[in-house]
């Protein structure tokens, strides 16, 4: 287990507050956060790279907080990468084994199905500045999990990948966590990776802990504007709790001036809070569909400003003359086949896929 107590980290004028986290062995957790929120500092911070102001830091039964890196049993992959452009690719990422003492031979035999599998074994001979952005990344990747240390910290792995291969590695990375039971911190910007990759899942704004937790609790169910905005949520909506019934909180949203239901198990709707509170709805943009004027549920006078179509789904603008608002909604391509800018349209909006949000 990796614990986090009460860590305070400060770089310049930016400051990671009081930061208490606790990873479970063998697990991945994952770290999302808007750029400059602190997540690379938390890393350098956990490999002994930087030095906190205070707080502790144990991994097991070890406090590791003032251990040089070099005796944290450690593997880290930093953003910038840090390979050494003096070196060929086999020796980039055999140093680590080379300066424990490993064998030349036991070295190879992890190299080889390693390579293979990211796609690396023809440059293996090949000097680092004569590789492209995504073969260092690769390269890098593997100088990080080749050690098979119980703790590997991934500061961004697959931002240079293309998509494909990127898929790929993920069920890869996924596929040796799990077998080799590797505790893994991977912070990424990818809400897909996190998901894929990460059992729990953090989110970090401004040097602070916004939310953390299994990923489908914090997916599902972020309680704060700032958790949903980090999560990619698009839409958020001033609006007053109008009551309870049938499983659901209402609440009136006058941008929309409509009704919304939110599930009354939403985590921020526990006893007689939604009453006292002030919330915000958040949307998300997929959850947000073109019905008829006929549907009990259809919410009217929504203009379509502006239509940007994107293979199967189109993401639509949309403009609430009579509040002056703005939504996005994303939608199958064959909705909206028959409109054009400037069309009014009808929106439905299912009950419970409404967020309950405390200002934040």
């Amino acid at each position: 287990m990796l614990k986090l107590e009460n860590i305070n980290i400060t770089a310049g004028k930016f400051r990671v507050k009081n930061l208490s986290l606790t990873l479970q062995s063998g697990m991945c957790h994952v770290i999302v956060g808007t750029t400059g929120s602190g997540k690379t500092l938390l890393l350098e911070t956990i490999a002994g790279l930087r030095r906190q102001e205070s707080g502790r830091i144990s991994f097991g039964e070890r406090d590791i907080s003032h251990l040089e890196p070099e005796l944290r049993d450690v593997s880290y992959l930093p953003q910038d990468l840090c390979l050494f452009p003096n070196m060929r690719v086999r020796e980039n990422i055999c140093y680590g084994l080379r300066l424990r003492g490993i064998s030349i031979q036991e070295a190879e035999s992890r190299l080889q199905p390693l390579a293979i599998e990211l796609d690396i074994a023809h440059l293996l001979d090949r000097h680092i500045a004569h590789l492209s952005g995504g073969e260092r990344h690769r390269t890098a990747l593997a100088r990080a999990i080749i050690s098979d240390s119980p703790l590997i910290l991934l500061d961004e792995p697959f931002a240079s990948l293309n998509l494909g291969l990127k898929r790929k590695l993920w069920h890869y990375l996924k596929d040796l966590q799990i077998k080799r039971k590797w505790t893994l911190l991977l912070v990424t910007h990818d809400l897909e990776e996190a998901q894929l990759l990460g059992d729990d899942l953090s989110l970090i704004a401004n040097g602070e802990l916004v939310d953390s937790g299994p990923k489908s609790e914090v997916f599902c169910y972020p309680e704060t504007v700032s958790a949903a905005c980090i999560l990619g949520a698009e839409n958020f909506l001033p609006a007053e709790f109008s009551g309870r019934s049938d499983g659901f909180c209402y609440f009136y949203s006058p941008a929309l001036e409509a009704k919304i239901a939110v599930s009354q198990n939403y985590p921020t709707l526990t006893g007689d809070n939604s009453e006292k509170s002030c919330f915000k709805l958040g949307i998300r943009a997929s959850d947000i569909a073109i019905c008829g004027p006929d549907s009990a549920t259809a919410i009217k006078g929504c203009i379509i400003d502006n239509i940007f179509r994107k293979g199967k789904t189109a993401t639509l603008v949309l403009r609430c003359p009579q509040k002056n608002f703005s939504l996005l909604a994303e939608v199958p391509l064959a909705d909206i086949a028959a409109h054009v800018p400037g069309d009014s349209v009808c929106i439905h909006i299912a009950p419970g896929t409404a967020m309950a949000l405390i200002q934040s």
